[in-house]
């Protein structure tokens, strides 16, 4: 616990576990207050109630969502209105985790929009595809000469922000993973030879590589013919095609908390596509289930050789079905995987620190 209590600004359009980015910056700023850090949170709305004296929340009130970019212009402008404000008085340190104007800390929490530069050159010329670049590039400070310290929860953000914003590319700092949240585990049961449990999540169903997942299941229900299989998140109609081949059952469960189904798996398989993180990688992990995934997940880099396997998209399918067997099969249950809230508001303080011995 530090000993002077540092006044922190985190700035989020929606204030409350109301999503992943949100949940990210609710559990922060709880743990930055038992840290003896002073918190406001300056926000669109609060979805919740706040009982710490530790922690102000300044809400700006709904803004008018539509178009989307004009509304985070929008957003930015009222933000820098108040931290001008808010400086005058004191001397803070400025935690942005949307498109502001002046920060001291950016966390980036999904793949830079400048990915659309891979796309059709007619994109370019969009006004709102103008803006949101403009947006992104303030947000890191190429506009300015501000130190902005940036911040992605992966490795996979980082070389994202590298590859298309260069000029930034010395203040790109280690990525801080989210924490996991307790949840009961996974039973240490035995998985049968001829079955087990197998496992898919993920609303944006076909970047998650569903896919790819249900070709697997296909060739796994031949080896384990009592093999049952969890999917959350498409509904069984819009996937019907893909699964017309598979010779058993499927329990859609639709999409809904995926907290309450991982004590139900005996093996998570998440081969997507792109994605900035995968919160149910590690939550899955610390319920002590097995995880198989694409290395194009962020959070590949925390799977280790005791929760699971990471493979490339190129890798045959024979290789993803015999991995997924392998784990199937595996007899030493893995130890859940561990990252606590308090450990990522540490990583945060050290930063918040050296930003506050330099002003």
């Amino acid at each position: 616990m530090i000993q002077n209590q540092l006044e922190i600004v985190q700035i989020v359009r929606n204030w409350g576990p109301v999503g992943g980015m949100e949940a990210y910056v609710w559990h922060l700023s709880h743990e930055l207050a038992k840290q003896n850090c002073k918190v406001t949170v300056i926000c669109e709305k609060s979805h919740q109630k706040i009982s710490n004296p530790d922690i102000r929340v300044i809400e700006i009130g709904q803004l008018k969502q539509k178009p989307r970019w004009l509304l985070y212009w929008r957003f930015a402008n009222h933000v820098e209105n108040i931290i001008q404000s808010l400086r005058l008085n004191k001397l803070i340190v400025v935690h942005s985790h949307e498109r502001s104007i002046t920060h001291d800390v950016t966390t980036f929490h999904s793949m830079p929009f400048a990915t659309i530069k891979d796309k059709s050159w007619l994109r370019l010329i969009s006004i709102r595809v103008w803006a949101y670049l403009k947006l992104e590039k303030q947000e890191l400070g190429g506009f300015s000469h501000q130190n902005v310290r940036i911040i992605p929860v992966s490795g996979v953000i980082a070389t994202a922000i590298q590859k298309y914003y260069p000029d930034v590319a010395k203040s790109i700092q280690p990525a801080i993973t989210p924490g996991v949240i307790s949840m009961p585990a996974r039973s240490d049961r035995q998985t049968p030879g001829d079955g087990g449990t197998i496992g898919f999540i993920g609303k944006e169903w076909r970047r998650k590589g569903f896919a790819l997942f249900i070709k697997i299941a296909e060739q796994l229900k031949i080896q384990r013919p009592h093999l049952k299989v969890i999917v959350l998140g498409p509904e069984k109609e819009q996937v019907a095609d893909l699964c017309k081949n598979f010779q058993g059952g499927i329990s859609f469960k639709g999409w809904q908390p995926s907290d309450r189904f991982y004590q139900e798996l005996d093996l998570l398989i998440h081969p997507a596509s792109s994605e900035a993180y995968g919160m149910i990688i590690a939550e899955a992990m610390s319920c002590k289930v097995p995880v198989l995934v694409s290395d194009t997940c962020g959070a590949a880099a925390d799977v280790s050789s005791i929760h699971g396997s990471v493979l490339s998209l190129n890798d045959s399918l024979d290789t993803w079905v015999k991995e997924s067997d392998h784990w199937l099969n595996h007899s030493q249950i893995p130890s859940a995987y561990q990252r606590t809230w308090e450990q990522v508001a540490e990583e945060y303080l050290e930063h918040y620190q050296k930003i506050y011995q330099a002003k």
